[in-house]
């Protein structure tokens, strides 16, 4: 074994040691106190991590009315909702099982008459508010749900991560690529939906529109939608106190479809960009800007 990998391996079982520590301790502290809590701990800790300054940058630039002071106190507020998606993450089997109680969910006429007609569904959403609380509220329409997922850097979480969604929001997940669209495709043409969060940079995207800046933005989604006429939602998550949630279903609307196949998709992914920040810009503090999305 390399020195190199030797050593990667080695921050992967410290990072566990560390995991499983706020994990335990989050188990033990329940689903409002963990949230509480972690909350509380990411508003301390997480401006000394390097990715604040990507934060940092990214909103100074999307809101350029706002002041320093504004910029940094939204800031915090983002630490504060990581924080207790952490807490919620490690108790989602206690949200689920409180669901009832706990997220409030609008606009399931619409969704429901969509899936009805029988083509599928793709929900689409991002990393706002607690953005699993969108996968666990999709299972109203489909018990067959397939969620879309990007594989964690460290292989020790992976399985950690995979297990928890599989028991409390979806049990089943594709990893993002050529098998996990093989998949989706399948899922869709027996009539079932597809869950995926679109707001993360692609590399390999289309250079489109978000927050009045050019965004690699991933068009795979609109690619299969168009070539299946399938219809979209967007699934937005807001925060309320003390771990409950509002889940806003929108109106499903179908894909662009015209002579110029290229353009439609572009179209398309561009209307999920407007949707996504329109979404966030009523809760900036509550989507993750610690993306690099306008690298």
């Amino acid at each position: 074994m390399g020195s190199a990998i030797m050593l990667k391996t080695f921050k992967h079982i410290i990072e566990l040691i560390f995991g499983m520590a706020f994990i335990k301790l989050a188990r033990g502290l329940g689903l409002e106190k963990s949230s509480q809590f972690f909350g509380y701990l990411f508003t301390k800790i997480g401006p000394i991590f390097p990715q604040n300054k990507i934060a940092l940058k990214n909103k100074t630039a999307a809101f350029p009315e706002a002041s320093e002071a504004e910029i940094r106190s939204l800031n915090i507020e983002m630490w504060r909702n990581l924080g207790m998606f952490i807490g919620e993450f490690s108790n989602l089997d206690r949200l689920r099982a409180e669901a009832d109680t706990r997220i409030n969910i609008s606009g399931l006429d619409l969704t429901q008459k969509a899936f009805e007609e029988g083509r599928g569904l793709i929900f689409f959403s991002g990393h706002m508010g607690n953005w699993e609380v969108m996968a666990s509220a999709t299972h109203i329409f489909d018990k067959d749900v397939i969620g879309v997922y990007r594989k964690a850097n460290n292989p020790f979480f992976e399985k950690w991560i995979t297990t928890i969604r599989s028991k409390s929001t979806l049990t089943r997940l594709v990893q993002k690529g050529a098998m996990g669209a093989k998949k989706i495709i399948k899922n869709l043409k027996a009539g079932n939906t597809v869950c995926v969060l679109n707001d993360q940079k692609m590399n390999d995207g289309a250079d489109l529109k978000f927050f009045d800046r050019p965004a690699m933005t991933a068009t795979a989604i609109p690619k299969i939608a168009r070539k299946f006429n399938v219809p979209m939602v967007f699934v937005s998550v807001n925060r309320r106190e003390n771990c409950q949630f509002d889940v806003i279903f929108h109106p499903p609307f179908l894909p662009e479809t015209t002579e110029d196949t290229h353009q439609d998709i572009l179209n398309t992914a561009q209307k999920m960009n407007d949707m996504m920040e329109e979404a966030i810009r009523q809760q900036p503090a509550h989507w993750l800007w610690l993306h690099n999305r306008w690298k």
